[in-house]
């Protein structure tokens, strides 16, 4: 934490800043932040840190400026090349800058914090999906070519249609855990499209009457609103999904699980019902990641991403109730049009 006067020279900080500059830097008081980081570009300028050509496109310099001429907080990103003793050395920072007055004097509060492991973290995580995605997807597509190919020769072809079944799933997951881990951090993009609600539930209706959690268990349509949406349809199977894959793990055998939607001029609300009751003290966390009654490594995610993608993504809202009388009944109210 640094303060700056008007001249975005270092005038004071915090004591953890000052152990670190002290032990970096003895002479940092008058300095600019390119100059106590030792960036590259900090002494090309003619007036230093800050005057630069390079500088135009420094989030810091920009963070610090726009709090200054708009007297408001500003965040912004900014990457530096610094010098050091094994040669230049890439930093990514987060700069948060703050106008404080004291005394009539203008300073700038500016927080920086070094986001160089997140960002390389990130970068890992994009580069393992796109390469895992591209592979499960070379084989489901060979999966499927081999089982059309040799259809006629195989008295049984259920391994191979097994396999392409596996890959899809695969497939699924992998971007499940793509999109969560991308929405968890705010960079997942919604994919907008127009779609008919009867034939979505048709296809999570057959899509989930024959997953393991479905055996001796019904899936049942209800009332269906068979009007358009123009949201994301893949966001909008995955809440739904992982709302049908609760009930039926929630009802026992014979049982069955309801699902509908109801449609108005502005919203559509599905539904999910099965006859099970939650008890009140697991109703009181429901919605809370890695919370989950049967204590196995990996739960307590589909009920956190069901109102982390509807409510964070989708426009809407997730709801549900628990009695005897009616069973257990989640909800996801959507606009039709995302907003």
């Amino acid at each position: 934490m640094l303060v700056l006067n008007e001249h975005r020279q270092i005038v004071a900080c915090n004591r953890r800043a000052a152990e670190w500059l002290q032990a970096t830097e003895p002479t940092w008081l008058g300095a600019r932040p390119g100059e106590v980081f030792d960036c590259v570009h900090a002494d090309v300028g003619p007036d230093g840190c800050g005057t630069g050509p390079f500088c135009i496109t420094c989030g810091a310099v920009q963070a610090i400026l726009e709090s200054q001429d708009f007297s408001r907080q500003v965040v912004r990103e900014c990457r530096v090349l610094c010098k050091g003793s094994r040669g230049v050395q890439a930093l990514d920072l987060k700069v948060l800058a703050t106008p404080v007055e004291v005394q009539g004097i203008r300073f700038i509060i500016c927080a920086i914090y070094d986001i160089s492991q997140s960002k390389r973290i990130a970068l890992l995580n994009r580069l393992f999906f796109h390469d895992m995605l591209n592979a499960a997807g070379g084989i489901e597509g060979y999966a499927a070519m081999l089982a059309d190919e040799l259809h006629e020769r195989l008295a049984d072809d259920f391994p191979l249609r097994r396999l392409q079944d596996l890959a899809s799933t695969l497939i699924e997951d992998l971007r499940a855990h793509r999109d969560l881990m991308y929405a968890e951090s705010g960079d997942l993009v919604p994919e907008v499209s127009a779609f008919r609600v009867g034939q979505l539930l048709a296809e999570l209706q057959a899509l989930y009457q024959s997953h393991p959690a479905a055996h001796h268990r019904t899936i049942r349509l209800e009332e269906v609103w068979d009007g358009v949406l123009e949201t994301d349809r893949r966001l909008l199977a995955r809440v739904l999904g992982n709302m049908l894959k609760n009930a039926l793990e929630a009802t026992p055998e014979g049982g069955t699980v309801s699902v509908g939607c109801k449609g108005s001029t502005e919203e559509a609300a599905f539904w999910v019902r099965n006859p099970g009751v939650i008890p009140h003290e697991v109703q009181l966390q429901i919605f809370h990641r890695f919370f989950s009654t049967k204590g196995e490594p990996g739960r307590g995610i589909g009920t956190y991403s069901m109102k982390l993608l509807a409510e964070g993504y989708l426009g809407g809202r997730v709801e549900f109730t628990s009695t005897e009388s009616d069973g257990t009944v989640f909800t996801v109210t959507i606009p039709r049009r995302r907003p």
